[in-house]
């Protein structure tokens, strides 16, 4: 034995391997998305059962427990979620209560900004545990609702949120994006960010829009409101469900101002050149909507779309300046076309339906507001985009030129080739 010898093997040893951890702050971050479901929740499905306990005696209730109020307060939470829920004989409901989508998305905003969210992968933890918790709480509606509608409705509200918090945080921008905007043409990104000027600018109009039909229509609304007689608890209950709806009747107000109109039932039609209506249900707010023999304003109302793509022309041209005349028209395109992909989805998500019958067609046509607002637009804008290019005025002015030396050239040689007439010879 010991004779023997031992032979000791080197062992190499390479890089050693990270084990994976999870991001910092992703239990502050899931807790952040978890709250926000829960409070717009809350907000909706708390003034619903607080309106049955106090009609809890009402003979029409019948056997209706607080438990159905929560499911009926839930499925309208879950509307601003992208959901369709199924009402029975009333049929299906899918109109969305975009007021109720701006909360939530308000509340995964806030919550972001407290939590303090900076890193991408955090973000993630906080949209998961938001989509979660809205997929988790559909669960008291009974059925199917639509759930994954409802999924990606709230993966859109929530990243979208998340995407903006991140933005007010300077958060460094992923590789692949850098790479891609800087590949993308500056005439691209120029016009994208007109794209969302101008849809601000549109939805101000509509917001103002919308506000005057109120004054105008506010004898009806009150009359319609006191017909239903709610109660004090019930008009609570009514005007916050109003309120839910009225960001959804702006973009209504949005499709009128640029021509398609929208639709309230399958026959009809508010448009700001024909008015073709219908018996309506007896929701106060729709007093506020147009009647027909009104003067048609078609010319008038679609010309202000194409005003505000002419302030975004001037905007591009001043802030965003690019070189080449064409590049500059191009700009004007790129924004009229990105305008028209975002007036699409404004208007898809608000049409649906609130019934059965001729009320499953409400809300405006995603491809007719589409077509009307890229054309006025981009009418707006290239015009003075090629009026303020200095390329396009030193071409106009060497046709000018050109055409005046050209005029003149022919003049002077008309007056040389024209010689005098010799006077006569007189005889002799």
């Amino acid at each position: 034995m010991d004779g023997m010898t031992t032979t000791v093997h080197p062992q190499v040893s390479g890089p050693a391997r990270r084990a994976p951890r999870l991001p910092e702050a992703w239990l502050r971050a899931t807790l952040a998305g978890i709250e926000a479901a829960i409070i717009s929740w809350l907000l909706v499905v708390v003034p619903t059962v607080a309106t049955y306990v106090a009609t809890a005696a009402a003979p029409l209730l019948g056997n209706a427990s607080w438990t159905d109020a929560a499911a009926i307060g839930t499925g309208v939470w879950l509307l601003g979620h992208g959901a369709a829920v199924d009402v029975g004989e009333a049929g299906v409901v899918s109109l969305a209560p975009l007021g109720t989508s701006l909360v939530s998305a308000a509340l995964v905003y806030g919550g972001a900004r407290r939590a303090r969210l900076r890193r991408p992968a955090t973000a993630a933890f906080a949209l998961g545990g938001f989509v979660l918790s809205v997929l988790g709480l559909s669960a008291v509606v009974p059925g199917p609702a639509g759930r994954p509608t409802v999924a990606l409705g709230a993966l859109a509200i929530g990243g979208g949120a998340l995407l903006l918090a991140l933005w007010r945080a300077r958060t460094p921008r992923p590789a692949g994006w850098l790479r891609l905007r800087e590949a993308s043409p500056g005439w691209v990104r120029a016009g994208i960010r007109g794209a969302w000027l101008a849809l601000a600018g549109l939805l101000a109009l509509a917001v103002l829009v919308l506000a005057v039909g109120l004054v105008s229509g506010i004898v009806t609304v009150l009359e319609l409101h006191e017909a239903l007689a709610p109660g004090r608890l019930g008009t609570v209950v009514l005007l916050l469900g109003q309120l839910a709806y009225l960001p959804t009747m702006v973009v209504w107000a949005l499709a009128w101002l640029c021509g398609p109109g929208f639709a309230v039932g399958r026959g009809t039609l508010f448009s700001p050149g024909e008015v073709v209506t219908a018996p309506l249900p007896a929701f106060p707010v729709l007093g506020i909507l147009p009647e027909p023999g009104g003067t048609p304003a078609l010319g008038l109302v679609v010309l202000l779309p194409v005003l505000v793509g002419a302030a975004v022309g001037a905007w591009l041209h001043r802030r965003r300046f690019q070189e080449r005349w064409w590049q500059s028209a191009l700009s004007g395109v790129v924004a009229a076309a990105t305008l028209a992909v975002l007036g699409a989805l404004l208007a898809a998500a608000a049409s649906g339906s609130i019934g059965p019958g001729r009320l499953a067609t409400v809300g405006p046509s995603a491809p007719a507001v589409a077509g009307a607002l890229a054309w006025q637009t981009a009418l707006g804008a290239v015009v003075v985009l090629l009026a303020l290019h200095p390329q396009v005025h030193d071409a106009v002015g060497r046709g000018s030129r050109a055409v005046r030396a050209r005029v003149t050239r022919r003049n002077d040689d008309g007056g040389a080739g024209s010689a005098p007439t010799p006077p006569s010879a007189s005889p002799e």
